[in-house]
């Protein structure tokens, strides 16, 4: 089969004409795309290349490419356009390269044809936005064999992009536009190449782009150019590229752009900043000129910079003797300054810290906060503290890394740490024993920076999964060889490191997920900005664009913070043992202790005892860990001011100068002396300490046995010796990184006395469902356990399989919530279905007045529904309903300025925000011919304003041709009525529909007159099966309990889970996906709001409408 590829993807023809390439004296490159294009600049070979053959025309070459861009989805910070627009007029574009196709391919077969729509709809905006540019769209390259056991069918990938290719070079023929196929000789060089040239299969390592750059220099330039460049001298160019490259990405992407231009713009920072940024630009482009014109010119690594914007001189601020003066101390307690910016002075606002494997303090400091001034260097580092002598202070600094900007985190993984340095994560190691990091490799891109101090700090957890975080403001597009990934606002996401998978772990309305800690048996904590500590095993997956309220789940709320660790130390009492250690940074500043208890569906803290506090507001405790020694290690930023929404950027008050770390310890209890060493030691040792008392020991020896090569037969021998559940437990982590999965242990732990080893069993068949046998039925035994956090793992389970099958839904309808209201919340949180809450968005640069849709039909709580027109004057909660109709199927963008609204177009969900962070949404949606109902659900939330216009229009930002808008109120009720007719909301024949991957009906209301006779018909376009029942006003619970129920009676479809009770008065039978059924109705003579629901177990408590009888 491969072959076959090979053979078709050779026959295709590059139609690039180098005419088009002909480019002026200072003419300018703009190149747009996924992150392809963004490497292909940062590897810099091709850019020196063409700039080598025209070397006297001083070219200019801009990337506007972003990591998961595709040509109809598109995320970008709110607000973005107006900085893009500023671009695009400094920019103009004499040559404009595309590099798109491969994200989009990840849709199949299925979705070609939407991609050509896309295609040409973005190339329109392109000939529009640069009308004087030539065009030459660039292909997807194949995805190449690294025999990876994790990743998609290479064969299936490489027929997929290639059928996309194919549009590509279509499209391009037709229009006349330059196409290079980066396919053929993409896949031709795989089968010659003995070495990969891909890091992961679709990203092309330095080798795989030194190999694709020369064949687009030879393809564009012509076989006699490529033959005369010197490509050893290109090299050597290249690497002013990359410094360039990183310098453009600046300015494109610049770190903290919510307050350059974002919902906290400041137009003074803009006016002051941007422009630097575009110096250093210019500053490379310069050199690169040089060296063009000079070939005795060399690479000149020295920094290049501006003059200060800010002096930023140090502060007179309490020195580290005198702020331990100031310290309340809990009583039993003392603290000791660990390290200060007077012995180290590198050590300059410490954020995340971690204990690494020799028991010594890794820290991450950011003096650039809230980021590093355009034309400085970055002062950003990682340090290593140690102390030699074990007496509670350190003695030795190394500078693990250095020339960072803003990092905010780091996670031993290996034989190193994986560092966050916003937009990436990136694996860095030391391979020649100095303690310098001298590897660098990255790991996964395109998480978002446009909040500095929102990206949280990193983490990996108990089974090798690295968790990360967004904030609110954020947009990030991350691309792995499984799809394109996406968040907005509040995300934490789990990469699966051995799968090179990334999937959204929750989405909250919580801002600001911070740290992240695990207690004992599995369970994950987040710290959130506003000070709160979630578990988070009780905050199920929701798709897309679908958020849990905030302060869900919340442990502890004590104030505004970052820190969060649980507590494992023979140094601190035992009552306290895994519970919480946290802090809070602004206004009172403490750190404090907490006991952690699931006595119900999720933990709670009590018995808080603060441990440490200050009057000072030079205190900010951002960080915790426990050391080997027992003690506990406080970062401390140290600064007057934390908050760079409230205060400036260059604000002189923040000070780069000062940091400390504090260790807490107990007077009454030894500190811990002698701890394991873990370097060297063998895999038996390494077991022997998975029940080691502090969990630092076990976090490090787990990782050391996750890479250990054969060491599954050792654990496996291990494993046979334990006779309690614990250790269990442990080598299952273990096994499952390595792959393999013991189902008989899992399921004596499922049987464990101990409720917490029953849950974290319970937990693991999340993810190893596809190796179990009989999940459901696993599932289904611990829906019903005696303790509700054990439910609560199910919830949290099912919630996440349902995405790779639907029908694991129905077991949400077997898990046992009586008496616990808490497990009803959680319930009902992961019962939103598995279809996007979002449709695609894309940036455009001006909306069309005449896309603005003026008339409505407004139903406000408690009124009679009444027109409305934009511009007259209205509440803020309501249901506005209009029209539009089009002449033939199309793609349009609707637009909307608001935080708490839910756009429904024909009854599915293109837009859901309840967050005030953000507000400006432009989605792609698609116009069925004919008739179309929008539908804007103004929602109840914090600053809520008025009703805000929608607007309609195509793609590129004009207005859409063959759609008809109603003009007047008349011509608004007569589509109206049109629409209730042709869908059965009134007349004699009504027609329902189930929503497709939604778990919802359409419509949502009919309304009927009593007494009348009508027919109903219901059609389920869905995959899982559904039916349709009307019940009695006000017994929707009670019905829905009794339908849930029944999913443990054997006989219950042949019922079709309809209950045997007097609250049901009308039912379909079960209609399998793509059915149909229709049935005779009576409408009950007595007037009221009658429920219906689907009655498959657990569809009910989101799958519902009302029958208005009137």
């Amino acid at each position: 089969m491969l072959k076959i590829i090979c053979i078709i993807a050779l026959g295709l023809t590059t139609l690039v004409a180098r005419s088009e390439f002909q480019i002026g004296e200072n003419g300018r490159v703009l190149l747009y795309g996924n992150s392809f294009v963004e490497r292909l600049q940062e590897h810099g070979l091709f850019e020196a290349a063409v700039q080598m053959a025209h070397r006297e025309k001083n070219l200019e070459f801009r990337s506007l490419a972003w990591t998961g861009d595709e040509v109809g989805y598109r995320l970008r910070p709110e607000r973005y356009v107006s900085h893009l627009r500023k671009l695009l007029d400094r920019w103009p574009a004499n040559v404009v390269i595309l590099g798109f196709g491969l994200n989009e391919s990840f849709g199949g077969a299925a979705l070609v044809d939407a991609f050509r729509r896309d295609l040409e709809g973005y190339l329109r905006e392109m000939e529009r936005r640069h009308p004087d540019a030539a065009l030459i769209i660039l292909s997807p390259i194949a995805t190449e064999d690294l025999g990876h056991p994790y990743y998609p069918d290479v064969e299936q990938r490489n027929t997929e992009i290639l059928a996309y290719v194919q549009v590509l070079r279509e499209v391009s023929s037709q229009r006349g536009i330059g196409f290079v196929d980066l396919f053929a000789p993409s896949l031709e060089a795989y089968e010659k190449e003995e070495d990969p040239l891909t890091s992961n299969g679709i990203h092309l390592n330095d080798r795989g782009y030194t190999m694709i750059a020369r064949h687009l220099i030879r393809e564009l330039l012509g076989a006699g150019t490529y033959a005369r460049l010197d490509l050893s001298r290109a090299e050597v160019v290249a690497r002013e590229v990359q410094r360039k490259a990183q310098y453009v990405a600046s300015v494109v992407r610049p770190v903290n752009a919510v307050l350059y231009f974002g919902v906290r713009g400041r137009a003074h920072e803009y006016d002051a900043e941007i422009p630097r940024f575009h110096a250093m630009v210019a500053q490379s482009d310069a050199r690169i000129h040089a060296m063009l014109k000079d070939e005795t010119l060399g690479f000149d690594p020295a920094p290049l910079t501006l003059p200060p914007l800010v002096e930023r001189i140090p502060a007179d601020l309490p020195s580290p003797e005198q702020m331990l003066k100031s310290f309340r101390v809990a009583e039993g307690y003392k603290v000791n300054l660990f390290a200060s910016e007077e012995e180290f002075p590198e050590l300059r606002n410490p954020e995340q810290i971690a204990f690494g494997p020799r028991g010594r303090l890794w820290v991450v400091t950011m003096p650039s906060f809230p980021g590093t001034i355009p034309g400085d260097i970055p002062h950003d580092k990682i340090l290593i503290l140690e102390d030699t002598d074990r007496d509670g202070k350190a003695d030795k600094s190394t500078v693990f890394a250095d020339n960072l900007t803003v990092p905010d985190g780091l996670a031993f993984y290996d034989d190193g740490v994986i560092v966050s340095h916003q937009p990436r994560l990136v694996f860095m190691r030391d391979r020649d024993g100095d303690g310098k990091a001298d590897e660098r490799t990255e790991v996964l891109r395109g998480i978002d920076v446009t909040d500095a101090h929102h990206g949280g700090m990193i983490a990996m957890g108990l089974m090798g999964h690295v968790i990360f975080c967004d904030g609110v403001f954020h947009r990030s597009q991350l691309e792995t060889p499984h799809g394109v990934t996406r968040g907005v606002d509040a995300t934490t996401y789990r990469l699966d490191l051995r799968r090179g998978r990334v999937e959204r772990e929750y989405q909250t309305l919580t801002p600001n997920p911070w740290k992240v800690t695990w207690d004992r048996w599995g369970n994950l904590f987040q710290m959130y900005g506003d000070g709160f500590v979630q578990d988070s095993h009780a905050v199920p997956w929701s798709p897309f664009g679908v958020y849990h309220p905030f302060q869900r789940a919340i442990s502890i709320a004590y104030g505004k913070g970052s820190a969060a660790c649980v507590i494992s130390s023979p140094h601190f009492p035992d009552e306290y043992q895994q519970g919480m250690a946290s802090a809070v940074l602004l206004r009172k500043c403490f750190v404090s202790i907490s006991k952690h208890r699931a006595d119900g569906a999720y933990y709670k803290a009590s018995d808080r005892l603060d441990l440490l506090s200050s009057p000072s507001d030079l205190f900010r405790p951002v960080d915790i860990a426990f050391g080997f020694d027992g003690a506990m290690y406080v970062s401390d930023f140290c600064t007057r001011i934390i908050g760079h929404a409230q205060n400036s950027m260059r604000d002189p008050r923040w000070d780069p100068h000062t940091g400390r770390v504090w260790r807490i310890t107990h007077r009454a209890k030894p500190v811990v002396r002698d701890w394991p060493r873990l370097e060297g030691a063998s895999p038996r040792e390494l077991l022997s300490l998975l029940g080691h008392s502090q969990d630092v020991i076990r976090d490090h020896a787990r990782r050391k046995l996750r890479h250990t090569p054969g060491v599954v037969k050792i654990v496996d021998s291990w494993l046979q010796e334990q006779e309690r559940d614990e250790p269990i437990l442990e080598g299952l982590w273990i096994l499952h990184d390595h792959g393999q999965v013991r189902q008989a242990l899992l399921e004596r732990l499922m049987s464990s006395p101990d409720y917490r080893i029953r849950a974290a069993a319970t937990h693991l068949v999340r993810f190893q469902e596809d190796q179990l046998r009989n999940t459901r039925d696993l599932l289904r035994r611990m829906a019903g356990d005696s303790h509700p956090r054990v439910r609560t793992e199910v919830v949290h389970v099912v919630s996440h399989l349902q995405q790779k099958d639907q029908s694991y839904a129905a077991l949400l309808g077997q898990v046992d919530i009586s008496g616990s209201k808490e497990l009803q919340t959680i319930l009902a949180d992961a019962s939103h279905g598995v279809s996007s809450g979002m449709g695609p968005e894309i940036p455009v640069l001006k909306k069309p007045e005449e896309g603005k849709l003026m008339h409505w039909l407004l139903k406000e709580e408690g009124q009679e529904e009444r027109y409305f027109s934009h511009g007259g004057k209205g509440g803020s909660f309501g249901t506005m309903r209009s029209y539009v109709e089009a002449r033939e199927k199309c793609r349009a963008v609707l637009s909307i300025r608001h935080s708490y609204v839910k756009v429904l177009l024909n009854g599915s969900p293109v837009i859901s925000s309840a967050n005030w962070w953000s507000s400006d949404w432009n989605v792609q949606v698609e116009l069925r011919k004919g008739l179309n109902q929008i539908e804007v659900r103004y929602v109840r939330g914090r600053g809520a304003r008025g009703y805000a216009p929608v607007y309609l229009y195509d793609p590129i930002g004009t207005g859409l041709q063959g759609l008809s808008m109603p003009g007047t109120e008349a011509g608004l009720r007569r589509l109206a009525t049109r629409y209730d007719l042709n869908h059965g909301v009134k007349g004699s024949v009504i027609r329902v529909s189930a929503v497709p991957n939604q778990l919802a009906f359409f419509p949502r209301e009919i309304r009927l007159s009593a007494g009348a006779s009508v027919r109903i018909s219901f059609q389920n376009p869905d995959l899982q099966i559904h039916n349709l029942v009307i019940i009695r006003p006000d017994s929707e619970e009670e019905v829905g309990l009794l339908a849930d129920q029944m999913a443990q009676d054997p006989d219950a479809a042949q019922r079709a889970y309809v209950p045997d009770s007097d609250k049901v008065i009308w039912a379909t039978p079960l209609v399998n996906g793509k059915g149909q059924v229709e049935q005779e109705f009576m409408v009950p003579e007595e007037s009221g709001r009658y429920p219906f629901i689907c009655t498959f177990p657990g569809h009910w408590r989101v799958m519902k409408g009302v029958l208005i009888v009137e």
